[in-house]
């Protein structure tokens, strides 16, 4: 649930509405707000934005407006041109939908990047980096993905799985220790079957990487490291997951990257080494003919 979402549906005594409503009309600007001045020109006190804050889950006003701005700046940046849930109609031609299709990937792209923390990134790679199984768990298509990136993950040595199954993901979920590692996506991160094996997992005492949305869900707060992914889909009013899919796979492929480059050298020629033995092939086209 996003900051805003989660005030509108907060009932707020009188005076705590009229603050409500004062920082909501200023938006971003009430960055430069002490809770002092917001007091003066609602004429309340500082004490009722220290409630305010307390209702939200927040431990005070600056952490609270912190909060808030940093939402707001997010939301106002890219997709400005495009609507991520219906980015193209019925009248548009097969060459207006392609480059529709283009700029929302390219929008995805921009809005993940700028979501990435790098704490939590270099985190999340050490986990990998240390771990000696991977699990992988997520619901529907997005298995998908996690096979894309279990796929690559495999070919350099690595040993990941993904759990498409509820039975497996819960059986393998039992299996592994302190010395594996999990990754959950989720773009809600609030998927119920996945909570099941969370806490099988954290009986274990297992780590977890998240994969999800922004804003405040159940998955984030059980993880031990979070990554945010592009938020601007609706639930069920939309076309497709074009965003969201475009988002989950960068972060995975900065994930294998990020891994990769740990032991480069290692990595490159296991893999290398592996095509040799395994793939053959005469390809004619000399652009992509690889001539080791």
């Amino acid at each position: 649930m996003l900051l805003q979402e989660k005030i509108d549906s907060t009932n707020f005594s009188a005076n705590e509405q009229i603050v409500v409503d004062f920082i909501e009309h200023k938006q971003e600007t009430i960055n430069d707000y002490s809770t002092t001045k917001i007091a003066k020109e609602t004429y309340t006190s500082p004490s009722v934005l220290v409630r305010i804050a307390k209702k939200l889950g927040f431990n005070g006003w600056t952490e609270l407006k912190n909060a808030y701005v940093e939402e707001l700046t997010y939301l106002h940046k890219h997709f400005k041109n495009i609507d991520a849930n219906i980015p193209f109609s019925g009248a548009d031609s097969v060459t207006s939908i392609a480059n529709k299709l283009g700029q929302l990937k390219n929008e995805s792209i921009l809005d993940t990047l700028s979501l990435i923390d790098s704490e939590s990134l270099s985190y999340a790679i050490e986990l990998l980096d240390h771990s000696n199984n991977t699990g992988i768990f997520g619901l529907s298509n997005i298995i998908f993905q996690a096979e894309e990136f279990s796929f690559k993950m495999r070919h350099i040595g690595s040993k990941v799985q993904t759990f498409p199954i509820q039975n497996t993901m819960f059986q393998e979920a039992a299996m592994m220790n302190l010395n594996d590692c999990a990754i959950f996506i989720s773009y809600s991160g609030e998927s119920d079957p996945l909570f099941t094996v969370i806490n099988i997992l954290k009986h274990n005492h297992v780590p977890i990487i998240a994969i999800t949305s922004i804003g405040d869900n159940k998955l984030s707060k059980l993880a031990d490291i979070t990554l945010r992914i592009s938020t601007r889909e609706r639930s069920y009013t939309k076309i497709a997951g074009f965003a969201s899919q475009e988002s989950i796979s960068l972060i995975l492929d900065i994930l294998y990257s990020g891994y990769f480059a740990q032991h480069f050298d290692d990595n490159y020629n296991y893999k290398i080494s592996l095509s040799q033995q395994t793939e053959f092939r005469d390809i004619d086209n000399h652009i992509i003919r690889d001539n080791q």
